[in-house]
């Protein structure tokens, strides 16, 4: 009774040798299918462009699409990405950078061994979710486009190196991502953040950090833990004040705290620095222009390692004589300030660009004017 059962059975299932045709019909129409979609947008095989001076397209051998890992569709004025892509389960970096994606599909979660992913400049207005789960994924480049949020589950990217989301329209940031706290280069300029959320101090593997061009008022004490910061841009945003704090990031290099007019909604007006800012030791270039600086304190004489100093259009009327301490100082913008003369320690300074413009009542002594022979100097003739 059973084998005359199994035997029925059997005779209503398709002959090994029907599948393979059945599974590789399926598989050529799935080619067919991409690769028509490729040459439909004048994507070709794979070749360098010497534009770009990078490899681009796709190859035409479906063996070779199948092991696909590096796939670069960048340029290719691309509106809308097809499923079949995102079933090379062998990718691991996908760039369609500068095309014009509005949606960035939701089968990208299918790239299961995807670490790098480049979607910027293009018109995409959600990051979806589920790419949020790619365990692998080290690099999203989603500049320039039209985000509003950024999706809580961010912070799941455990190897999460490098974010950059500049150039969006971002306002709140969820404090979930900052769970993500492999990240080394977080890059959020030119949004409409109007906060800087206190879970900033959990990324302490921060080495760079840009929220230039933002609506953001204060920084939060929490800052101090980002013991590993080595460029911090905060230029264009409200700042009246810098917290004290600032002074313990020990590795911070260049700070940018200044502004680029462009936009009078967006800029800093800092009247006074902390003293503890002294304690940067290895604060090599600092930026201030365009602020509301009254006066320096004498503690910016501590810092021995700054080679570039730019004050320019401030309220200065004088610098602090510890400023002459600034031996390695190359590069000083002191220019547009209401500046009547200079300490007369600054001739210490072995400088090789000056620039004192714009400060009609500065009056120097015999001294330093020789010692402005030395130096290549920016002057409007009015220094007398």
């Amino acid at each position: 009774m059973l084998d005359s059962f199994f035997d029925k059975i059997k005779k209503l299932l398709p002959k090994k040798n029907e599948k393979k045709a059945e599974i590789s019909n399926i598989a050529n129409a799935f080619f067919d299918r991409l690769l028509s979609w490729a040459n439909q947008h004048g994507i070709n095989e794979l070749y360098y462009d010497i534009r770009f001076k990078c490899e681009r397209g796709l190859p035409r051998d479906k063996q070779k699409l199948l092991i696909l890992r590096d796939v670069n569709l960048s340029r290719f004025g691309i509106a809308e990405l097809p499923r079949e892509l995102f079933f090379l389960g062998l990718i691991t970096s996908l760039n369609v950078k500068d095309n014009k994606l509005q949606i960035l599909p939701r089968e990208t979660s299918n790239l299961k061994n995807l670490r790098f992913l480049d979607a910027s400049y293009n018109a995409i207005s959600e990051l979806p979710s589920e790419i949020c789960y790619l365990a692998h994924l080290h690099t999203i480049l989603f500049c320039h486009n039209q985000l509003m949020f950024i999706p809580q589950d961010i912070g799941n990217l455990e190897n999460l190196i490098l974010l950059d989301l500049g150039s969006n329209h971002i306002k709140i940031l969820p404090p979930e991502m900052f769970k993500a706290k492999a990240i080394k280069k977080l890059f959020l300029y030119e949004n409409e953040i109007t906060e800087l959320s206190q879970y900033i101090g959990q990324l302490e593997d921060l080495e760079e950090l840009n929220l230039s061009n933002n609506f953001i008022q204060k920084l939060p004490k929490t800052i101090r833990r980002l013991k590993k910061l080595t460029k911090f841009n905060i230029q264009n945003n409200q700042l009246s004040s810098l917290p004290k704090e600032i002074s313990e990031l020990e590795s911070l290099s260049e700070f940018e705290a200044g502004n680029n007019i462009i936009n009078i909604q967006n800029i800093n007006r800092i009247m006074h620095l902390p003293s503890e800012i002294g304690a940067l030791k290895n604060l090599q270039s600092l930026n201030l222009c365009d602020n509301i600086l009254l006066d320096l304190p004498e503690e910016i004489g501590a810092l021995s390692n700054l080679s570039k100093l730019n004050l320019a259009n401030n309220q200065l009327e004088a610098l602090p004589r510890s400023i002459s301490n600034l031996e390695n100082l190359k590069y000083l913008d002191i220019s547009t300030n209401k500046l009547k003369s200079l300490p007369q320690e600054i001739t210490k300074l072995k400088l090789l660009r000056l620039d004192i413009s714009g400060n009609p009542e500065l009056s120097l002594s015999i001294e330093q004017q020789e010692w402005l022979k030395t130096i290549q100097i920016v002057c409007d003739n009015t220094a007398k």
